[in-house]
């Protein structure tokens, strides 16, 4: 990979305090990959041309140079083991109180092809696993791509975190979005084993919520398409009703377009179902918090490229050293995090919520004093997405988790 994107981490940094980030137009997604992702490029491409060099070594001669970029990342390096310990020490306290209620069982339910935040979101939950705060004990498609499905995929990232049992499932709707995953082969690449696989995800839900004993939380990294199926389902709206805790959605708007939840009116449908029939909780992670990032650090530390995720990364497209948006991570952590108060990290604000139909699916979500059953949130430590753009706080939170399997398996 080229080098050329090594110093976007430090030119992001700098963006929340230099430059305000140009703001990304609300677009009608591409049925493309490269132009949904290039959205993304685009913003930081115009940051990194405002912020200009990181450092002015104008009239400095080339040992002075060399002495003052060792400096710097000296620095770097010591306020980020810094930083490290401190997350460390918030895991230790959440595993202690996490013990008292035992681990939630997550129900994964994705559209991981179109973008590589759904397997960041994946590998932040087996990490979670691993810790033994929560157990995946399900994994579902939420659209079927033009392709299909690839189970295989889903399966092969399952069995390199050794959890080789997980259900996974096709989508419950024919409702076809997005094309091939970059990085599909990579995931495939390490099945090893065959996994309980159904071709209707309702299907999936029953079973699996009929046989948990035990907290159950759905996460949704994509459209709320199944999720609108299984509440239509009789059998399947009383399993919600009785079994799940909450339902944890990667979205959501002060006011405007979401990807997830708008521009069609599949998606449109499905929110609208899903918000006004859910009887459970619904928490919305807000579009906002996908202006935290993370894997850079783990593309410049893994050299040989040999992480799962690394490999996706590369095959997607993102240059080491560079990181990309966590929305869906964000929701994963949230949701096995509720009963500690995420770590601090975040806070869930009552709230209302309505979507338009006439514009295209505009969302405005607003603060409540009254219980709504919907909740948004919010993060306690940056006050909006432009210093939500160079939080090192939440960078390095998520980085930890994404990092721990790299470092236990090469030290």
């Amino acid at each position: 990979m080229k080098k050329s994107w090594v110093a976007v981490l430090g030119i992001i940094i700098l963006i929340a305090n230099t430059i305000k980030v140009p703001v990304v137009e609300a677009k009608e997604p591409s049925d493309t990959l490269s132009d949904y992702r290039d959205i993304f490029k685009d913003a930081l491409n115009e940051a990194k041309q405002e912020v200009g060099p990181e450092e002015d070594y104008s009239g400095m001669t080339d040992q002075e140079i060399q002495e003052a970029k060792e400096q710097k990342e000296a620095e770097d390096n010591k306020a980020r083991e810094e930083a490290q310990e401190e997350v460390e020490n918030i895991q230790d306290d959440l595993k202690q109180e996490q013990a008292q209620t035992g681990p939630v069982g997550i129900i994964l339910d994705v559209d991981m092809s179109t973008d590589i935040d759904d397997v960041t979101a994946v590998r932040i939950a087996q990490e979670l696993e691993y810790q033994g705060l929560c157990h995946i004990i399900g994994f579902a498609y939420c659209s079927k791509n033009p392709s299909g499905n690839n189970i295989k995929a889903a399966e092969g990232i399952m069995d390199y975190a050794g959890l080789t049992t997980v259900p996974v499932s096709k989508a419950a709707v024919s409702y076809e979005y997005g094309g091939n995953g970059d990085y599909w082969g990579v995931l495939w690449q390490y099945k090893t084993t065959n996994h309980p696989v159904y071709d209707n995800a309702v299907t999936m839900y029953k079973e699996v919520l009929s046989s948990y004993n035990g907290k159950i939380r759905i996460v949704t990294t994509g459209f709320l398409t199944n999720i609108r199926e299984l509440l239509k389902d009789p059998e399947g709206f009383e399993l919600v009703k009785n079994k799940v805790d909450a339902i944890y959605i990667t979205g959501g708007e002060y006011q405007g377009l979401c990807y997830n939840l708008s521009y069609d009116d599949t998606r449109i449908g499905s929110t609208d179902y899903v918000t006004r029939n859910s009887p459970v909780p619904l928490y919305f992670t807000m579009d906002v918090l996908g202006a935290i990032r993370c894997g850079g650090h783990l593309t410049k530390i893994d050299t040989a490229n040999s992480d799962i995720l690394s490999k996706a990364y590369a095959q997607f497209g993102l240059e080491d050293g560079q990181s990309y948006g966590n929305c869906d991570g964000t929701a994963v952590y949230c949701a096995v995090t509720q009963d500690t108060s995420y770590g601090g990290y975040f806070v869930a604000v009552p709230c209302n919520f309505s979507i338009n139909f006439n514009n295209g699916g505009v969302i405005t979500q607003t603060r409540s004093d009254a219980y709504t059953g919907i909740y948004m949130l919010e993060a306690t430590y940056a006050k909006d997405k432009y210093e939500l753009y160079g939080s090192s706080t939440y960078t390095n939170l998520f980085d930890s988790l994404l990092e721990a399997d790299y470092l236990r398996r090469h030290q």
